[in-house]
């Protein structure tokens, strides 16, 4: 209810009330609602949320109090209106972030009376900071995959499939508690590995020689966790040590500039300067990283130019990398929490090269 009532006061500071929120990970975020379908209506008149026959039961038991439940019985734009006529509203905000064209012409030809105006993305920006309990979340999520790929050190193998290392992941994560993983899993080998959101392969065996580019995280109790290495396995070439040890030097220097004040589009340009210094420039073509929390890619984007400053209790990745197709790629994924003298790296385990035998 905090959160609610902190949103509902910036809306109003700012003149955009009664306010639509339509995207889902926004509302769990407001309401602890985790259903498939809900939309919340935030007025001066109070919250509330919209809903059908399926999830009455359910919202009732775990929204807020002070949010009034609505059931949905002939349509979502004739269920806000029956919210407006009851608030005495002629104009709804709409959150701009989720909305489909779909969806927005729906409420267009449905809210005829109704003016339909453009709402930004208040709820997101209010997730950008994190309060105490989202921070244990994620730095308990955060410590889940640490201790996956520590596993996993000692599992993988020449022979495997790159689709059995992902089962590894997948079952490691339910047996500690968690709903699965935040996304699905890229377990990229060899040439593959140049692939920075590769397709991992049900056939494909991983072999003496590949590198192997493991991108991972899991889904804790709501917040997500995301972690990158590369390992090497049986040996490690000339080549790719010297990558290797571009993209763990770029990735260090982003991590020790992160601090409240710094602007995404610095840290980008810290990483990617290494890296272009070192004549890799071509090679690193994915922004830096991003926000994490209920969403797994959340605000701010850290990317080239970004003028967006960080705050303190925001967690970001910083996941730089050089990929060279044909032949493999490198990249180092760490999560950190920006805090109010620095920064807190979430995750642990080692950047050293790791060439497993």
């Amino acid at each position: 209810m905090m959160r609610l009532k902190k949103l509902t006061r910036d809306l109003a500071r700012e003149g955009i009330l009664p306010y639509l929120v339509s995207s889902l990970p926004n509302i769990e975020y407001l309401t602890g609602f985790k259903g498939s379908y809900g939309t919340l209506l935030i007025a001066r008149k109070g919250p509330f949320f919209i809903s059908d026959s399926r999830y009455e039961e359910y919202a009732k038991k775990i929204l807020p109090r002070g949010v009034e439940f609505v059931l949905q019985k002939d349509g979502l734009p004739n269920a806000i209106r029956e919210v407006l006529e009851k608030t005495a509203d002629r104009a709804l905000y709409l959150e701009e972030h989720s909305l489909t064209l779909g969806a927005y012409y729906a409420l267009k030809d449905g809210l005829a009376k109704v003016k339909l105006l453009r709402g930004g993305d208040a709820v997101n920006a209010l997730r950008v900071v994190k309060d105490p309990g989202e921070i244990e979340l994620l730095r308990e999520a955060a410590a889940i995959t640490d201790r996956c790929v520590e596993h996993l050190a000692g599992f993988v193998k020449p022979g495997l499939t790159e689709w059995e290392v992902a089962t590894e992941i997948e079952d490691f994560y339910r047996g500690a508690g968690c709903r699965g993983s935040s996304f699905s899993t890229i377990v990229a080998s060899g040439a593959g590995s140049s692939m920075p959101h590769y397709d991992t392969s049900m056939e494909k065996t991983i072999e003496e020689g590949d590198a192997l580019l493991i991108d991972m995280g899991c889904h804790f109790r709501g917040y997500n966790s995301d972690l990158t290495r590369t390992f090497f396995m049986g040996w490690i070439d000339e080549e790719m040590r010297r990558i290797y040890g571009i993209v763990r030097e770029a990735q260090e220097a982003a991590l020790e500039a992160v601090r409240p004040g710094v602007t995404a589009g610095k840290l980008d340009s810290i990483a990617r300067g290494i890296i272009a210094k070192n004549g890799f420039g071509e090679a690193f073509g994915h922004s830096l990283g991003h926000g994490i929390g209920i969403d797994v890619h959340e605000v701010p984007a850290i990317r080239a130019k970004s003028p967006f400053r960080l705050k303190k209790n925001t967690v970001i990745t910083i996941e730089p990398g050089i990929y060279i197709p044909g032949i493999g790629g490198v990249r180092i994924e760490d999560m950190v929490l920006v805090t109010e003298a620095g920064r807190e790296v979430l995750t642990h385990f080692t950047k050293d090269i790791v060439v497993i035998h």
